[in-house]
């Protein structure tokens, strides 16, 4: 797949302004972060984002357990395996908590086991680490290149919330992205035994892209980025290039219950920056405006939010709403400052024959002044490819369901595209909830979080930290923003993500959320489409895919859970037959000949077993090793995982069924077979 394509474009129609090159598809890492303007193109078929992390298997809340949770396997050196992935990849996200304070919120005394710990980066199966580094220097950003801002630690001297009586620990939070093209392992070496530790813990976020994709894995410490360093240094201006820009500005004022449109924009181009400053600037009028964009026409807004919402704030309805619009807040992409009256967000958002925003004052003030901007990019400065390139949306869900689900549905949508950011607002929630993500039908959640303030960026409650790409405004798991900018969560049918009740520490179930998603989402209908199923053990499926297996080791029935939660941890229960190898296993999948690639979904049993390992040949021709990587410990209450597999389109298009072979590879963490129950055969539509 080619990565990069520059198309030499136009002069600009204003005068002395020169033709933009437009980049589709930049290379994975540094490439991709410097090109904020590249976010609404859809990503290749094939493309998945996916999180290694530490959490507790039994659906309980004991992530921290260094033997159970933190550790994926030990490898043959005696190192303690967090991550292994087949690439070509990126890891764009590393979020760490292994440090603990002892003795008061504000005295942090370190135990030298974690200051001392090794943390090293295999690359490509390579014996030697290409960095070997202590954990207290790199996440602790005292080693280049990964200084601030890529990297960020908490250093531990916030007050712990009122309702904590626990000492604060630091976390960290790193965003330096290392590329793989084969192979990515990263492993940690403990000065001294840690199984004594119960608060470790991390999540690793990453986007793994198709195979033949031009990825060069990272190769040394001169690997920098100004451009990114200078965009994120910066935050309040726009991270986007902003050559050729058009601006238009007015001024209105709205009265009480009126609209008015204070944009219309006609043919194709993009939204680059909007910009407003509101008078009076107050609780009514952030909260009780609505703000609406139309693109192309359309009867429905893709966003119709809140006029504050769109600018980072919320929790209008909540206690902690008489601190929110008082703030002042700066991101990457959106911020706002109550003392002057001032709202940006610099999302990019293209149109190929139209875009309209809307203000419909629905508060109890009238708004005496709104200046208005809006920046725009011409369709000869920069041009998006229709069919290829998503609409920006925005869509708010507020928790409004009876506590008789263990968890509350923050988000849900069909279709295609990716999610670039996320406001969490909340009261009475518990911050240990985890986010339960699932894209595309997958019963497995594909991101599955380990609390609420880890998954936004945070540890031990977290606190009002602003940085380019995440924060908070009263403290992270209450008022907390991430945005998405490069670790997209990528779904081609459909994405749902929950957050689950804790009930780790006893208190009260359930709690209220306001969640507001940003994302962009094809136009087309056209989504992954699921054209046969494979049941394993049952004869008459067997038959029917020309099933056959070599070296058997077990075939057997499971009654198991996919990953539950913590208010009820057989969620999602069912009872399979399956089989075990040291073999291969071969069949026939059916599938649409007209396909921009297949996914391959298998259905797994990963107590006891944690480590899986097959090489994938398709009609005879060797595709990649399909890896799959967690813990062993699971119990056997909570054995299921649905775990996917990428075809590429090379080998899989314009055919109507494929043969494939599985082959056993043996793998350090592997109990000597792998086994399968199920497979779905899903395939992207043409000319993705």
């Amino acid at each position: 797949m080619k990565h990069i394509k520059t198309l030499l474009l136009c002069m600009a129609l204003s005068a002395g302004v020169q033709a933009q090159d437009f980049i589709e598809h930049p290379a994975p890492g540094f490439d991709a972060m410097k090109s904020p303007e590249a976010m609404p193109l859809l990503h290749a078929a094939g493309t998945v984002t996916k999180q290694a992390l530490a959490f507790d298997q039994s659906g309980k809340n004991n992530d921290g357990n260094y033997r159970k949770a933190f550790v994926q396997y030990v490898d043959k050196n005696g190192e303690a395996v967090i991550f292994d992935e087949y690439g070509p990849g990126c890891l764009y996200r590393q979020q760490m908590n292994v440090w603990v304070g002892y003795g008061g919120p504000t005295l942090l005394l370190f135990n030298p086991d974690v200051t001392n710990a090794r943390i090293k980066y295999y690359f490509d199966d390579e014996p030697q680490p290409r960095f070997n580094v202590s954990m207290d220097d790199l996440f602790g950003a005292r080693r280049e290149p990964f200084t601030a801002p890529f990297t960020f630690q908490d250093d531990g001297t916030f007050p712990i919330p009122p309702r904590y009586d626990i000492n604060r620990g630091r976390f960290s939070i790193m965003y330096y992205p290392l590329t793989f093209k084969k192979r990515l392992k990263i492993t940690f070496v403990p000065e001294k035994n840690w199984d004594f530790r119960g608060t470790t813990w991390y999540q690793n976020t990453f986007l793994i892209y198709p195979k033949g994709t031009e990825v060069e894995s990272w190769s040394n410490t001169a690997l920098d980025c100004r451009e990114v360093r200078k965009q994120w240094n910066n935050v309040g201006t726009d991270p986007k290039p902003t050559e050729g820009n058009r601006v238009l500005t007015r001024k209105v004022s709205v009265g009480k219950g009126q609209t008015k449109t204070l944009f219309e924009l006609k043919g194709q181009g993009s939204i680059a920056s909007l910009k407003l400053n509101l008078k009076p600037f107050t609780k009514e009028t952030f909260f009780n405006t609505r703000l609406q964009m139309y693109w192309d026409g359309a009867d429905t807004p893709a966003v119709d939010l809140p006029l504050g919402y769109f600018f980072g704030g919320g929790g209008k309805d909540y206690e902690i709403a008489d601190d929110v619009w008082q703030k002042k807040l700066a991101s990457l992409f959106f911020g706002y400052d109550c003392k002057t009256g001032d709202l940006y967000a610099y999302w990019p958002m293209p149109y190929w024959k139209s875009a309209r925003v809307v203000l419909k004052n629905e508060s109890s003030q009238s708004i005496r002044s709104l200046a208005c901007e809006v920046q725009y990019k011409d369709a000869s400065v920069l041009a998006y490819p229709a069919g290829k390139t998503g609409y920006f949306h925005a869509k708010r869900t507020v928790d409004t369901d009876d506590k008789t689900t263990p968890f509350t549905t923050a988000f849900h949508e069909t279709g295609r595209g990716h999610v670039v950011g996320i406001l969490f607002f909340t009261e009475g929630y518990d911050m240990d909830g985890d986010e339960f993500t699932y894209i595309d039908g997958s019963r497995t959640p594909q991101i599955h979080g380990s609390g609420t303030e880890d998954d936004h960026n945070q540890g031990w409650a977290g606190t009002a930290y602003q940085k380019p790409l995440w924060g908070a405004l009263t403290n992270g798991y209450a008022s907390a923003y991430r945005i998405y900018m490069n670790d997209n969560y990528i779904f081609n049918k459909d994405i749902t993500i929950n957050y689950e009740y804790s009930k780790c520490k006893g208190w009260p179930k359930g709690g209220d959320s306001d969640v507001t998603v940003f994302y962009y989402k094809a136009a087309a209908p056209d989504v992954l489409k699921l054209t046969d199923e494979l049941d394993v053990a049952n004869a008459a499926s067997e038959q029917a895919h020309s099933y056959a297996i070599s070296q058997q080791t077990s075939l057997k029935t499971v009654s198991s859970a996919y990953d539950g939660y913590e208010q009820k941890i057989d969620y999602d229960t069912l009872t399979d037959a399956g089989r075990g190898h040291c073999g291969y296993s071969e069949f026939v999948m059916k599938i649409d000949s007209k396909n921009s690639g297949v996914k391959l979904r298998k259905r797994l049993n990963r107590s006891g077993n944690g480590v899986q390992t097959v090489r994938v040949l398709v009609d005879g021709e060797n595709t990649g090793m399909w890896h799959f990587v967690q813990s062993s410990y699971a119990p056997v209450s909570q054995s299921w995982v649905e775990y996917d597999y990428e075809i590429p389109a090379r080998y899989t298009s314009g055919k109507s069924s494929l043969r494939i072979r599985l082959e056993y590879v043996p793998s350090d963490g592997n109990n000597g077979e792998v086994n399968e129950y199920y497979y779905w055969a899903y395939c992207y539509p043409e000319n993705w």
